[in-house]
């Protein structure tokens, strides 16, 4: 029994053998699984980090660009400012053109008006004198533009033409 109980010993040895044979292939295939799944995520990672690493490159990028278009973006509006100020600046220098050139036409209007009525008022004292010549044949008119007025009496001749009625003097 000696020896059934060392043959059942060493087939029991052997079938624990085989078991740990067969368990540590198990473990070596599942080892094997293991570091090709670890090498496939290892790659995955690689490309992953890669991925992250573009993106930060554009993202980079993209916030340089943005710095640069606040820059222009300030720089416009203070070339809209100046703009702006020499705007304001040239339609106040039109202006003032304008309103120099609206009082050179009323200047204007008003010296052909005054000679308007100067010549109204020779033409008035011209008829006069046509008709005084009319009147009294035997006063020779020529004489009358030669006979000096002294200031006092030319006093009184605008004081009578200013207290004479306006609407008198208007009726033809």
């Amino acid at each position: 029994m000696a020896g059934l109980s060392l043959c059942a010993g060493s087939t029991e040895a052997a079938n624990k053998v085989k078991e740990l044979k067969k368990r540590l292939e198990e473990a070596e295939m599942e080892l094997g699984t293991s570091r090709s799944l670890t090498d496939e995520l290892r790659g995955q990672l690689a490309e992953s980090s890669s991925t992250v690493s573009v993106r930060e490159s554009k993202i980079h990028s993209l916030s340089n660009e943005v710095a640069d278009l606040n820059r222009q973006i300030s720089d416009l509006r203070s070339e809209m400012s100046v703009v702006e100020t020499t705007a304001s600046e040239a339609e106040a220098k039109h202006h003032l053109k304008i309103e120099v050139a609206k009082v050179a036409v009323v200047d204007e209007q008003k010296d052909k008006i005054l000679k308007l009525g100067r010549k109204l008022t020779s033409d008035g004292y011209n008829l006069c004198l046509k008709k005084m010549a009319k009147a009294f044949p035997e006063i020779d008119m020529e004489v009358l533009d030669h006979i000096e007025i002294s200031d006092v009496e030319s006093e009184d001749f605008e004081d009578d033409e200013v207290s004479e009625d306006p609407a008198a003097s208007t009726d033809p």
